[in-house]
């Protein structure tokens, strides 16, 4: 008796199923413009990646990796430009021209946060970084956070804020 209760009871156990479910959650908020109201969600990890990989490959020289993940026109809006640089798939002579100053530059990254806001058809990703530029034997070190639109797998636009470090 006690070996057939011990049977149905494993049997028991095997049979139930597990299943998962996926709830999206939203969290924040837009407080100004034509979004106002409308929340966030996070974004693939697929996406978050590429924006890793972008950033990387931008300080290795590896430009026609960026190429080919960027739109055919990206807006870039770099603090010390003053203004938004439309430019144009392939972007090796911009890219070129942007790290003519340095001998190399390293990247060093923290951290990638993907969100989608309710509606939009494209996700961006913050990252956050620190980057070493280096030139003539002198390292100058910057703290970096860029924020990237992707659509369809392809960045459109890219925002950065940065900072010195002593």
């Amino acid at each position: 008796m006690k070996k057939i209760i011990l049977l149905l009871t494993v049997a028991f156990f095997l049979s139930c199923e597990t299943k998962t479910i996926e709830v999206e959650k939203s969290a924040g908020m837009t407080y100004y413009g034509a979004n106002e109201g409308k929340k966030f969600q996070f974004g693939s990890d697929e996406i978050a990646q590429l924006a890793v990989d972008a950033i990387l490959a931008y300080a290795d020289g590896n430009f026609d990796f960026m190429n080919e993940i960027s739109a055919d026109t990206i807006m870039f809006f770099e603090p010390s430009m003053g203004k938004p640089i439309a430019v144009i798939n392939p972007a090796n002579e911009f890219l070129t021209q942007i790290q003519s100053p340095y001998d190399s530059i390293t990247r060093f990254v923290f951290n990638a946060i993907p969100l989608k806001r309710e509606g939009d058809n494209y996700e961006t990703v913050t990252v956050s970084f620190r980057e070493n530029r280096y030139k003539n034997g002198e390292v100058e070190k910057l703290r970096v956070v860029d924020k990237i639109w992707f659509r369809d797998g392809k960045f459109f636009r890219v925002n950065q804020w940065n900072g010195i470090i002593d």
